[in-house]
């Protein structure tokens, strides 16, 4: 464990329950993420969406930026974006270290909560930057976050590494300037509305999310499930699953 209370190096990647997610995506509020990612993007004629998923945000970009090219390996996922049938958004297979895009075919590459997931978020950063003519914006988990402090009380009772996020940033970062980016970053809350069942509703989601299956998951739920009681109670009602968007502009192109 580094001084900054990361990990040393990347030990992922992390993985994701599907059917979890499902169950936690209509608890989110992405309004303001959104905002963020268009006020971020607003001006550029194309974008790559490494990484889309299921679309959430790919959806609200096509219809209010420009057309989306969705990178994505799941094919489950495509699957799902491909019956959107939107002609502004465009599926193809391919992974992050290796977007199937040429060089700067795009004006715009974004990766939202991608990287975590990734064999090699350096290389996929790379990718980013390779395929992108003007911009390149990431979003990971913001240091203040409540899921990811659920996440690392988790780990702990596996015995596991704590979230990579901080260091994925500052490695974002550094890949991204070496580019010739210039980079700015920002906070984007992201409120997460309690379910029916409350705490002990989200501590199951939210242990099944990266951890289904695992032995140790009733232990986790009930490790956490306090911590979220406590800080659904503070946040009145809602946890914060806040992220840090980071946006890299090449000089030649920042709008004066």
């Amino acid at each position: 464990m580094s001084e900054t209370g990361w990990p040393e190096r990347f030990w992922g990647p992390e993985t994701l329950d599907p059917a979890a997610w499902a169950e936690l995506t209509p608890l989110l509020d992405t309004r303001e993420e959104i905002e963020a990612l268009v006020g971020a993007l607003v001006g550029v004629a194309s974008i790559a969406d490494v990484g889309g998923g299921t679309g959430l945000l790919t959806r609200a970009l096509a219809a209010r930026v420009a057309p989306v090219v969705v990178v994505e390996p799941s094919a489950a996922q495509r699957a799902v974006l491909d019956g959107v049938r939107e002609a502004r958004i465009r599926c193809v297979a391919g992974r992050a270290e290796r977007v199937p895009l040429g060089e700067g075919a795009v004006d715009a590459a974004m990766a939202t909560w991608v990287l975590q997931y990734t064999e090699d978020p350096v290389q996929a950063v790379r990718e980013l930057a390779r395929v992108a003519r003007t911009r390149v914006v990431i979003v990971q988990a913001a240091a203040r976050n409540d899921l990811v402090d659920v996440y690392n009380e988790e780990a702990q009772v596996a015995g596991l590494a704590c979230a990579h996020h901080g260091w994925l940033l500052a490695r974002a970062r550094e890949v991204l300037e070496e580019r010739g980016f210039a980079v700015e970053s920002s906070v984007v809350p992201t409120p997460v509305a309690a379910p029916p069942g409350g705490a002990a509703q989200l501590a199951e989601v939210l242990a099944r999310l990266h951890f289904a299956g695992h032995p140790e998951v009733g232990e986790m739920r009930r490790a956490t499930e306090g911590m979220i009681a406590a800080r659904l109670a503070a946040g009145g009602g809602a946890l914060r699953d806040d992220g840090e968007m980071l946006v890299g502009t090449r000089p030649s192109t920042r709008p004066r």
